[in-house]
């Protein structure tokens, strides 16, 4: 995996929507611990879009988790300027609940109180292109619709 460094002249101040400072990553396996990553060091600049690329298993989806926070590397640090989202290629969307109902739950296990979900679920929603969409099942939508949901 390469390793992109932002440069910056002595006066200016450089941000980073995301900063990946020497990650190393192993799994424990029967066998001992499995290097997945290994000194990995990337700037993501404010609006940058970066591509990871590189054969099956050689740890693209481990980063993505851990730059997201489902997980935490071995070694070094990541910092991001907010809070990371991640969008799977699978939904994972109850097919019994709406669309609306879906982000509510979600709203609910991140501990916002029961009278901003709704309200907060139709932001959401229209953040996203999907306004008037609460009320929809997951049936009654496309695939990229679910995944926007």
């Amino acid at each position: 995996m390469a390793t992109t460094t932002m440069l910056a002249k002595a006066d200016e101040t450089v941000e980073h929507a995301a900063r990946i400072e020497h990650v190393s990553k192993s799994f424990a396996t029967p066998g001992g611990p499995q290097l997945v990553l290994d000194d990995i060091s990337l700037d993501v600049a404010p609006g940058e879009f970066v591509t990871l690329l590189g054969a099956s298993g050689c740890g693209k989806s481990t980063l993505l988790n851990l730059v997201a926070g489902l997980d935490r590397p071995s070694a070094g640090t990541i910092t991001t300027d907010g809070r990371p989202a991640l969008m799977f290629q699978e939904h994972a969307l109850f097919p019994w609940l709406s669309a609306g109902k879906n982000i509510e739950l979600a709203l609910k296990l991140r501990g916002v109180p029961k009278p901003e979900r709704h309200e907060r679920a139709e932001e959401l929603l229209e953040l996203v292109r999907l306004k008037g969409a609460h009320g929809k099942r997951v049936h009654e939508l496309s695939g990229g619709m679910r995944q926007r949901v």
